[in-house]
């Protein structure tokens, strides 16, 4: 997600005095547009979030939130992804998102490598989903056998459960079933769709976030284990009172205005609270497949 603050291009004046007073004139206009620019880049706050979603999806999705954090901080909010998973996950442990709302096991790691602080989780957990086309013959796990199935990102825990609930059933990747990969969710459950793989991984919570004509045309195969539903996190250099100013207006948004009550409810959420450190602790089997998922993805 990018968003274009302004443009600026100069036309050479023509020599002589009305060029030089023009020339002038124009560079004092730059001058100031820059400066501009430059303080409004400055007071921006920028959120990331991970792409689990198709950039387009994310935009509409959190527009009602960026609009209400606009108007509570009185600056401007954006929101900003990645293009893959992976790459999200290294900008979060290099240190480049002052915020962000990410995956569990992700929030876990970078707590625990690059000292990010839990803010806020659903407080609903999320349930994995194995769908398939709503016509569809299957009727359970084992009827997947010789198929193909797409799943999000080798490193989400959507995937990780996901193949954890196919070898519960027998059923070995690229032995008894074809595994293959999508760079996020909607587009693992497109595949289904578009007769590209007979099921797909997702959560209830991120089906919720999908178009009607998707989520309509599909049908629950299986649900495979919870896992902790997406978490706000702070880099460990943003001042404590800054991120209970966050907080606070996160919780009024989701808890006290319309909008935000519309939203969480979609998210499948029930609404926000902070996550306890045992709850932080028991994502650490996930993160461990994290880093071997990691190390071997290019």
């Amino acid at each position: 997600m990018s968003a274009v603050v302004g443009d600026c291009r100069v036309a050479a004046a023509k020599p002589g005095k009305s060029g030089s007073l023009m020339s002038k004139l124009w560079m004092g206009m730059l001058l100031m547009v820059l400066s501009l620019h430059a303080a409004f880049a400055a007071d921006a706050l920028e959120i990331g979030i991970w792409p689990y979603m198709s950039t387009q999806a994310l935009l509409t999705t959190y527009h009602p939130l960026q609009v209400y954090l606009e108007q509570r901080l009185h600056r401007p909010v954006f929101f900003v992804t990645a293009p893959d998973q992976k790459t999200f996950v290294e900008r979060t442990q290099k240190g480049q998102y002052r915020f962000a709302l990410t995956a569990p096991h992700f929030a876990r790691f970078a707590q625990l490598d690059a000292g990010y602080v839990p803010m806020l989780r659903g407080k609903s957990n999320g349930v994995g989903l194995l769908l398939v086309d709503k016509n569809s013959t299957l009727h359970d796990i084992e009827d997947l056998r010789g198929k193909v199935i797409t799943l999000p990102d080798r490193i989400t825990s959507t995937a990780m459960v996901a193949l954890l609930a196919l070898r519960d059933h027998g059923l070995e990747p690229e032995r008894d079933i074809t595994v293959h990969y999508s760079i996020s969710h909607n587009s693992a459950v497109l595949s289904v769709l578009r007769g590209e793989s007979a099921a797909a991984a997702t959560t209830g919570n991120i089906l919720e976030q999908m178009p009607d004509n998707i989520k309509n045309a599909v049908k629950i195969l299986a649900k495979t284990r919870e896992t902790m539903s997406a978490v706000f996190i702070a880099n460990r250099d943003v001042p404590v009172p800054e991120v209970a100013e966050l907080t606070g207006i996160l919780l009024d948004f989701v808890e006290r205005t319309p909008e935000g009550v519309k939203f969480i409810k979609d998210r499948g959420y029930q609404g926000l609270r902070r996550p306890t450190e045992t709850e932080m602790q028991a994502l650490d089997p996930y993160v461990i497949e994290l880093k071997k998922s990691l190390a071997e993805v290019p």
